[in-house]
């Protein structure tokens, strides 16, 4: 059964709107064209116009047919697309069950630093378990990303095993389940503000 499509997810910074080709995919074309986003993504190199379209796509269909997908993200104070926050079935080839719900994160490198993926992957992880029912959520990162290990853990993710990408990178493959998620006081109140972290992308675990 296909879940009710939802609304978008608002928080106290954040607006996290359905993925749409129009509105998304100048946003991800941005991102995914940045060194130093995709750093930490697959084999490091920026993407091709053909795969930006390729992943856009496929993110609308996975929206048609589940009720859920990757969100774009707005600043709730003045409405500019700031990056993405991604959940989605994990899919073949990345050395996981593609029947996983995983979590992921890329936002701008303009707003690096101010908590914000954090804040959006928190109401993400609150709807996969809330609304989708999920068993668990995982997030598959390579070890050098401290600063996506950083937010994965913030919103309660833990390490369960470490695997290959679909490039042969390395990748921690973090998780959190619903039994977990439930006991967490971290359920309650998503963090809306956060220190300074390390200057690089936060983000991200999603398919490529």
């Amino acid at each position: 059964m296909v879940p009710t499509l939802s609304e978008d997810l608002h928080t106290d910074r954040l607006q996290l709107e359905r993925w749409e080709e129009p509105t998304a995919t100048p946003v991800l074309r941005r991102l995914a064209t940045t060194p130093a986003v995709v750093r930490y993504v697959a084999d490091g190199l920026v993407w091709s116009d053909l795969r930006i379209r390729e992943v856009s796509a496929r993110n609308v269909e996975h929206w048609r047919r589940h009720g859920f997908g990757w969100r774009l993200v707005r600043l709730a104070a003045s409405g500019e697309a700031v990056g993405f926050i991604g959940l989605n079935f994990a899919g073949e080839g990345v050395n996981v069950d593609p029947n996983e719900y995983e979590i992921g994160w890329w936002l701008d490198p303009a707003v690096w630093g101010r908590g914000l993926a954090r804040e959006g992957a928190a109401a993400v992880r609150d709807e996969a378990f809330d609304r989708l029912e999920a068993p668990s959520i995982i997030a598959r990162i390579q070890p050098p990303n401290a600063a996506s290990l950083a937010v994965a853990g913030a919103i309660g993710l833990t390490h369960d095993f470490d695997t290959l990408g679909r490039t042969g990178e390395p990748a921690a493959v973090l998780r959190l389940t619903a039994e977990d998620w439930r006991a967490s006081p971290r359920r309650a109140s998503p963090p809306t503000i956060a220190g300074r972290g390390s200057p690089r992308p936060a983000g991200p675990a999603a398919p490529a």
